[in-house]
């Protein structure tokens, strides 16, 4: 059974701030060249010179003439390789460099499996992404993106809204979304939604006191055609998102005929709460009468 990667203190410590996702930094390079040498210390990889001719295959350039190949590993690693052909050699390092362990005796004995070995090395790599909060994940072999683009800065959008301390209680629940969404071993979609609808509804009740102790009700007080109200298509699209709250299988109340909560909806439900939470705070800044002098 694959090892559970609980995120460290310092990645559940740093709440939802925004993914790194277009760099590979130094930190995260020098926590790579400390995996590889756990790997050719346990064996794990044939050693320093393949792992040189892989990286050198990457960022192509001339093969073998190196004197040194761990000072060779350690100079591509952490200088010549672009960001995302880092990503590239764990792929690799995980598919192609690892190997069986084992010794002779009459005949080969195998010690450690192959696929025993990139399991652990998954582990690691998985380890390493949470630890320097990049975008990504490492499962089956593959770097993923663990959510789109657009969905990264929606989130970014919401988490500067959230930083106000009259939205603690969002906040909390918006953070419960995002780690119900990354986690890696044990994602639950369903818990998704509901905190991504219960971050909405605790805005809403904070900026509009009077609307109702509900999402709904708020939503219905604050619809209307003048300016600083909700337009009623728009307004659709927060009851849209609260009605599957409610409804959506194995959601909140929901029952099973709701539809299937996916990764998909889960991730759609996330985007669409973040921009709801920051139209909620413009339309109640837009809707203050001006103080008059």
């Amino acid at each position: 059974m694959a090892e559970q990667i609980v995120p460290p203190f310092s990645a559940r410590n740093r709440g939802a701030k925004a993914q790194i996702d277009n760099a590979f930094l130094e930190t995260a390079r020098n926590g790579l060249l400390h995996l590889l040498y756990r790997l050719v210390e346990l064996n794990y990889v044939a050693g320093w010179q393949e792992i040189t001719g892989e990286l050198k295959r990457i960022v192509r350039a001339s093969p073998g003439g190196e004197r040194n190949p761990r000072e060779a590993a350690q100079e591509l690693l952490l200088v010549a390789l672009a960001w995302d052909k880092v990503f590239d050699f764990c792929e690799r390092l995980y598919s192609y460099l690892t190997k069986e362990v084992g010794h002779w005796e009459d005949a080969w004995v195998i010690d450690t499996q192959k696929s025993a070995v990139q399991e652990f090395v998954a582990a690691e790599l998985q380890r390493l992404f949470l630890e320097e909060n990049l975008a990504f994940e490492f499962s089956d072999g593959s770097v993923r993106r663990r959510g789109r683009r657009n969905t990264a800065n929606q989130i970014v959008g919401a988490d500067l809204v959230l930083g106000d301390p009259r939205f603690a209680s969002a906040r909390a629940h918006y953070n419960k979304a995002l780690k119900f969404f990354r986690n890696v071993s044990q994602p639950d979609y369903e818990n998704v939604v509901e905190e991504a609808v219960c971050a909405v509804e605790a805005v809403a009740k904070v900026l509009f006191r009077d609307g109702g102790r509900t999402l709904g009700k708020v939503v219905n007080s604050i619809t209307g055609s003048d300016e600083g109200q909700l337009p009623e298509p728009i307004a659709r699209t927060f009851q849209g998102l609260y009605g599957f709250r409610n409804s959506g299988e194995g959601v909140a109340h929901g029952g099973s005929d709701g539809g299937t909560v996916t990764k998909e909806l889960a991730e759609y439900a996330l985007a669409v709460a973040a921009s709801q939470i920051v139209l909620l705070a413009d339309l109640a800044e837009s809707s203050k009468e001006e103080t008059p002098f």
